[in-house]
């Protein structure tokens, strides 16, 4: 192996080593053995980027420096900027190794600059503590006089109306103390992970709860590729810790699990189901839920879209706001299901229709039947707060939603094809078959993800969107349809 040499330790790479030494390395020495972040990790360090744009509005003389991939020349260019004693964005310095841009470098009394690190969240986190540190002592012992040092992050309570207002949208928190607390460890830091990444072998890390937070580790596939595809102990319903230590201890099957292990009520039920292969039932529970449902039935689905800059008047930052419904309609257990939907044809606030059109399809009577029901309750609430002629028929029409979720978080039945698991996504399959594999929207972050895209974005062709929202339809319709399947299923074996 030619390992590539080391010249400079950037902030990312140092946070990550924090996550994980191993992926530290890794980016050093086999960066080509890295995916590409997945769809959803690229959707939030895109909309990171939209974020900052917006925070240099709040200093409109600023100056933007160009990145380049020489630090030592960013280095250069940033130290002359700093003459002109104006707000700079992505200005670069390099000190005992370490390299870092500042989001913004703010000028203040005599030689003295605040640095404003600009994050998407909406509250301060641990790491960007380090993050922050890490700045700190870069720029320090590059020579810059630090007087203070901030986080901007999202202000939750702003609601947009009209144009997005920088000034509303952003919290400024001062986090100096802490950043200066975090000094002693940010140098150890540095130094230890230099020495990771000029090992000639990977640092052995076993996987844990740090594969996942604060992100999703791209080199998770790696590193949890010894786990059986079925029956993995990594989904022992509600593991955490105790699936860690198992694993630790050599069992990767949850029929392995010994006997002396305590588990849940609910993890005994999935350790039984494993083991004899068959799924676990509790017929009274499930008949006792069945008779909850009065006919006709409405299965009811929304997709909503969100963010950190919010794209309707009268939402706040990150609020699920829903662009789309698939509503299926059972009038009386043989009949065929009608199918009723819509899906925002524009960038206009879609709520109001939304509201419109289900007051008419939702009768006087019969169970409302959606799958994690909380979520479209609250998408409702959401959206008649905003539009409060809509208030008294919500009120009324709560009472008569029913969540079929409920069964499956109950553990009135449990099917070992569910991998542990209690999402529609892998109910469906695992009772009757139905799989949304193959469709070229498969689930709701896409689903998100992509009406914002040919909605909102710039340059896309009629085509586009018409292919999209055809695969949009299709995906909703399907969680509707697939909850009737299920409750088809639920109802075949309770006998």
């Amino acid at each position: 192996m030619i390992k590539r040499s080391l010249t400079f330790l950037s902030k990312t790479k140092y946070t990550e080593g924090f996550q994980c030494p191993k992926l530290l390395w890794y980016e050093y020495n086999r960066k080509e053995q890295i995916p590409p972040p997945c769809a959803s990790l690229q959707a939030i360090f895109d909309e990171g980027i939209k974020v900052g744009e917006f925070a240099r509005m709040l200093f409109p003389d600023g100056i933007k420096l160009e990145r380049n991939n020489f630090p030592e020349e960013q280095d250069r260019q940033s130290k002359e900027a700093l003459k002109k004693r104006r707000p700079l964005f992505e200005a670069g310095f390099t000190a005992n190794r370490a390299y870092s841009l500042a989001d913004i470098l703010l000028p203040v009394e005599g030689d003295k600059w605040d640095l404003i690190e600009v994050k998407s969240s909406t509250q301060l986190k641990d790491e960007h503590i380090l993050d922050v540190a890490f700045q700190l002592y870069t720029y320090r012992n590059a020579g810059l006089n630090i007087r203070s040092c901030s986080l901007m992050h999202i202000n939750n309570q702003y609601v947009r109306k009209g144009e997005i207002d920088p000034e509303g949208l952003f919290i400024k928190e001062d986090i100096t103390d802490e950043a200066e607390q975090a000094l002693p460890q940010t140098g150890q830091g540095i130094k230890r992970f230099l020495n990771i990444v000029a090992q000639h072998e990977e640092p052995m890390v076993a996987i844990g709860p740090h594969c996942n937070a604060p992100y999703e580790c791209s080199l998770k596939g790696l590193c949890w590729s010894f786990l059986p595809c079925r029956n993995s102990i990594s989904s022992l319903y509600r593991g955490g810790k105790r699936a860690f230590e198992l694993m630790a201890a050599g069992i990767t099957d949850i029929c392995g699990i010994p006997a002396n292990v305590k588990l849940s009520d609910n993890q005994y039920v999935q350790l039984a189901a494993h083991k004899n292969g068959k799924p676990y039932i509790d017929k009274n529970s499930v008949k006792q839920f069945l008779a909850k449902l009065f006919y006709p039935l409405y299965f009811l689905d929304f997709e909503t879209v969100s963010g950190a800059l919010p794209l309707y008047d009268n939402t706040r930052p990150y609020e699920q706001v829903p662009f789309q419904y698939s509503l299926h309609i059972l009038d009386n257990p043989k009949a065929k299901p009608k199918h009723c939907s819509f899906l925002a044809s524009d960038t206009t606030d879609p709520r109001q229709k939304i509201l419109n059109s289900l007051r008419k399809l939702l009768k006087g009577s019969g169970s409302i039947v959606a799958y994690n029901a909380p979520f479209e309750i609250s998408a409702l609430e959401r959206a008649a707060n905003v539009y409060p002629e809509y208030a008294g028929w919500l009120g009324g029409i709560k009472g008569r939603v029913v969540d079929l979720l409920e069964p499956f978080r109950s553990f009135y039945y449990y099917h070992p094809g569910q991998e542990g698991s209690n999402s529609l996504k892998d109910v469906l399959p695992a009772l009757t078959g139905i799989s949304y594999k193959g469709m070229e929207i498969s689930e709701g972050g896409q689903a998100s993800r992509e009406f914002a895209r040919v909605a909102f974005g710039q340059g896309v062709s009629q085509d586009e969107r018409a292919r999209v929202y055809a695969a949009l339809e299709k995906y909703c319709a399907l969680d509707t349809k697939g909850m009737i399947d299920v409750l088809d299923a639920l109802r075949r074996c309770s006998v």
